[in-house]
């Protein structure tokens, strides 16, 4: 128990005189206390008349100036504020993605440890955006991470037509929009006020279709939305292949019969990055796939603070209730004191 205003317990220097007050107003007790017949009358004794009497003046006055001092007990409890984060994560699910040069391929391995990243949040919103020649909102902005899951494992190349004119290709500056659209949401809403906002983007080429990817990323910058680029493949190139059931290494051609080579615009992923102050990875195998996704689940941690807060619980009361009972008793002590008892 602690007590806010201690300097009240110097009133316990006026006991002295309360003793002595009460000394003072009792001296016709020096007449009678050697008395048996008056004790017989009144049920009368030096320890009920004189001593019992005062000791419940001095607990009432004891009591009272602890009450004075404000006791208080304290409890204290730890706050987690974790106000979250909104995530968009963009997906290129171009036929290049089937390339095996990531076992067992680049969409197989990127689902993989895209699921397990889903699976560890608590507190934040995530969303999928696919893409290849056009983007596509696969779920939006939710705390569903079973629904989220569920979505990246039924994710294949063939989620988006692209034998279909216009859905093939890299349209790396229109995913950045559908991205930026779908975290600005609702703009009355506080919670799309409050939240921070990210927007991590998967992709195996380079862009060479739809608007410029640079004018995209300074609007995400003005909107205060940092962009996390990951780049898979060599910068070198790749060339594209998939494997036969006969073990066979069948090679994506082109047009005039060579082997495509995938090519990956590492100046412009590491640009668009560097203009929202995002990083930019660079994943060459699994193993550096699940390391980059470890390092952007700590984009949470730093939205995380505890507070120690303390709960003061007013005591005075209980010290109120001892008065009242002492004072009870010294009122019956006092009318049954003098009764006459023939």
């Amino acid at each position: 128990m602690i007590f806010l205003s201690p300097s009240f317990f110097l009133l316990f220097l006026l006991i002295p005189i309360i003793i002595w007050i009460d000394f003072q107003s009792r001296k016709k007790w020096a007449y009678f206390r050697y008395s048996s017949l008056l004790e017989k009358i009144y049920g009368l004794s030096q320890w009920k008349y004189f001593y019992l009497p005062l000791a419940l003046k001095i607990g009432i006055f004891s009591l009272f100036v602890c009450a004075l001092t404000n006791p208080v007990t304290s409890s204290t409890h730890t706050e987690i504020s974790k106000n979250g984060i909104d995530i968009a994560i963009v997906f290129d699910i171009s036929k290049s993605m089937l390339a095996e040069d990531i076992k067992p391929n680049r969409i197989e391995a990127a689902k993989k440890v895209m699921s397990d990243f889903a699976s560890h949040f608590t507190s934040d919103r995530l969303a999928i955006i696919l893409f290849a020649g056009k983007p596509f909102l696969s779920t939006p902005l939710t705390f569903d991470y079973t629904a989220l899951v569920d979505a990246v494992e039924h994710m294949t190349t063939d989620s988006i037509r692209q034998d279909i004119p216009g859905l093939s290709g890299t349209a790396m500056g229109d995913w950045l929009l559908v991205a930026l659209d779908t975290l600005k949401g609702n703009e009355k809403s506080d919670i799309n006020k409050k939240r921070k906002k990210v927007i991590i983007m998967l992709t195996d080429g380079e862009a060479n279709m739809g608007i410029n990817p640079i004018i995209a990323a300074k609007l995400a910058r003005e909107q205060g939305i940092k962009i996390y680029m990951l780049g898979i493949g060599d910068p070198a190139g790749t060339e594209l292949y998939i494997t036969n059931w006969f073990g066979e290494k069948q090679y994506f051609l082109d047009q005039t019969g060579k082997p495509i080579r995938a090519t990956l615009d590492e100046d412009m992923l590491i640009n668009i990055a560097n203009i929202t102050d995002g990083q930019y990875y660079n994943i060459k195998d699994e193993n550096s796939l699940v390391s980059v996704f470890k390092e952007l689940e700590k984009l949470t941690k730093t939205d995380i603070k505890s507070t120690d807060i303390t709960i003061q619980h007013p005591e005075y009361q209980w010290f109120l209730l001892g008065i009242m009972i002492l004072i009870l008793f010294w009122l019956w002590l006092s009318f049954g004191r003098f009764n006459y008892r023939p």
